[in-house]
């Protein structure tokens, strides 16, 4: 089966390379199926002045990376990948918008790949696509879910990965389709979200080439449990916690 996909990331991440690195490991992989990139727009002032306050909450590498990424965008490196593979890449404020909608039934796409962005996913852009909107989610589902399930899996001495499932308007509900542990004790969050990155192009590419073919989305398991857990970004006390902990954010 041929399959065209779309991958979406937000413009800005706190992701080493802002994403670079994964993009270029699924187009290497995955260059026939990848049809283009959609760039959510969430560089705005309320995210500016977040980043300039979280070095004085003792958020040193991951502002650093933020910091990076931003000043690194005129170099435009993700288009330019994409381009160069003869790719198109779109810019949106939300994957809601009608436009996105109708752009993705008129390319006619199979499967919408989201990368860490926080946009909620209403029922027109979910059904859209012939096959799924799939995420990957850093947590291990079904049991951790809402954000930086990873870092406190890791200051709790968990083990710490992510999940790909099907998306529903529920967030962070659908079907598992892959549950991976990635680490457990890594002191350096930064350290260990570029394993995550590595690992996420393997197991995506094993997951492409298993629907390609058997020309569907593979059944999952059941994304439910009777222990779910709830984070939310770190508070400053939480975040004080990690630090005199010897955790490196």
């Amino acid at each position: 089966m041929k399959l065209k996909i779309v991958l979406v990331t937000s413009q800005i991440t706190y992701m080493p390379t802002n994403y670079l690195k994964l993009l270029e490991g699924l187009m290497e992989h995955l260059q026939a199926e990848i049809q283009g990139l959609i760039l959510l727009e969430n560089l705005d002032l309320p995210t500016v002045k977040a980043c300039l306050g979280l070095p004085l909450l003792g958020v040193k590498k991951l502002s650093f990376q933020l910091y990076r990424n931003i000043l690194e965008l005129p170099l435009r490196r993700r288009e330019k990948l994409f381009e160069g593979h003869q790719k198109w890449v779109q810019k949106f404020k939300t994957m809601n918008d009608p436009q996105v909608v109708q752009f993705i039934k008129e390319q006619e796409i199979d499967i919408i790949i989201n990368l860490r962005t926080r946009c909620l996913y209403k029922e027109e852009i979910l059904s859209a696509p012939k096959l799924a909107c799939l995420n990957i989610h850093h947590g291990l589902l079904p049991e951790y879910r809402g954000t930086f399930c990873d870092l406190y899996a890791l200051t709790e001495n968990r083990a710490a990965g992510f999940s790909i499932h099907r998306m529903e308007k529920r967030v962070d509900a659908g079907e598992i389709l892959a549950r991976i542990e990635v680490s457990k004790g890594d002191k350096n969050y930064l350290t260990y979200l570029e394993k995550t990155s590595d690992k996420e192009v393997e197991v995506l590419v094993q997951l492409i080439e298993e629907i390609k073919k058997i020309g569907k989305i593979p059944q999952g398991t059941p994304n439910k449990t009777d222990r779910k857990v709830y984070t939310k970004n770190p508070t400053r006390s939480q975040i004080k916690r990690f630090l005199a902990s010897g955790y490196e954010i």
